[in-house]
């Protein structure tokens, strides 16, 4: 009896199945609680057991906020305003370890006055047993307050990304520079190094990329941009492979996903089973209606296939 006990207890939750049936194309994640028509939804995160998920919601006439739903019972329960999301803030994302929460805010940094027009900034927070800890600041290298004059994108960073804790990527336009670059950069004990651009993702490593992150595999690097080669319109994601010597050339990810429309915020659930962007619909004359929240299960993008004739 103990040592059925025993096991019971010590056994691990498994991975959730957001879906009864195979999600083989892209729809609305938990529509109506999560993806809803009157808000814009983007950014979802998960805890690493999958069952408690953090968003980015922007109600009308407000600025966003993240929120917190709880997988119970197969349901998604009412998302709330997580009790940290006091600012405008986006973007969450959970290590996979589930001991840290980076999310991008534009609340003040303490001593460090914004003297620019518009300025986000990443946020750290760590998990202490039954709730997180308050919010700090990322120093320098990777959060720098703008300067008078400085306007978004310049010096502006909303989603730091890891697999193991160590090497990260955002996504920023350094001062003085041209473009948004995806960047890498070190935690060690003496803080971040400086951070460094990945380059040759696309042909021309002037357009601007976003929001990066990487499967939990670590084979797979995506993100989005606007106006690269193969696009479908608006924003697109892009998919790159690791290769032996880094990343491949990026190629679009497919019309399974991309659309005329918007597409943004590509992520992995933790286990790598289902894959989730953010979409818009293109209402014509540069105009897009409300983001909602999309997934389907990775295993039909066959991003393997991608590559067959690009990657050595």
């Amino acid at each position: 009896m103990a040592l059925a006990v025993a096991a019971c207890t010590s056994r691990k939750k498994e991975p959730p199945r957001y879906s009864q049936t195979p999600v083989t194309s892209a729809q609305p994640f938990a529509p109506g609680t999560i993806s809803t028509a009157a808000n814009s939804e983007f950014d979802i995160c998960f805890t690493p057991d999958g069952y408690t998920a953090y968003f980015t919601r922007r109600e009308p006439e407000s600025v966003q906020k993240i929120y917190k739903t709880v997988l119970e019972d197969g349901q998604w329960s009412p998302p709330e305003i997580a009790p940290f999301s006091t600012d405008r803030d986006e973007t969450p994302f959970i290590a996979p370890d589930g001991a840290v929460m980076y999310f991008g805010s534009e609340r003040a940094i303490p001593g460090k006055p914004n003297r620019g027009g518009f300025d986000m900034n990443i946020w750290k927070m760590e998990w202490e047993g039954d709730s997180w800890s308050d919010p700090e600041p990322l120093p320098e290298p990777i959060n720098y307050v703008q300067e008078e004059g400085e306007n978004w994108p310049s010096s502006n960073a909303n989603y730091f990304f890891t697999l193991d804790g160590k090497s990260h990527l955002f996504t920023t336009q350094v001062r003085g520079s041209a473009s948004i670059e995806i960047y890498t950069t070190d935690r060690g004990a003496d803080g971040f190094s400086e951070p460094q651009p990945i380059p040759g993702l696309l042909e021309n490593d002037s357009l601007w990329k976003y929001s990066a992150s990487i499967s939990p595999d670590g084979n797979y690097l995506v993100f989005n941009s606007f106006g690269a080669p193969g696009g479908q319109g608006g924003e697109d994601i892009y998919v790159s492979k690791k290769t032996g010597s880094g990343w491949s050339q990026a190629v679009n990810i497919g019309n399974l996903v991309n659309s005329p429309g918007e597409e943004g915020s590509a992520r992995f659930s933790p286990d790598g089973r289902y894959f989730f962007f953010s979409h818009a619909d293109n209402l014509g004359n540069y105009e897009y209606g409300p983001w909602s929240i999309y997934y389907l299960e990775t295993a039909y993008l066959h991003l393997d296939e991608l590559f067959d004739k690009v990657v050595p």
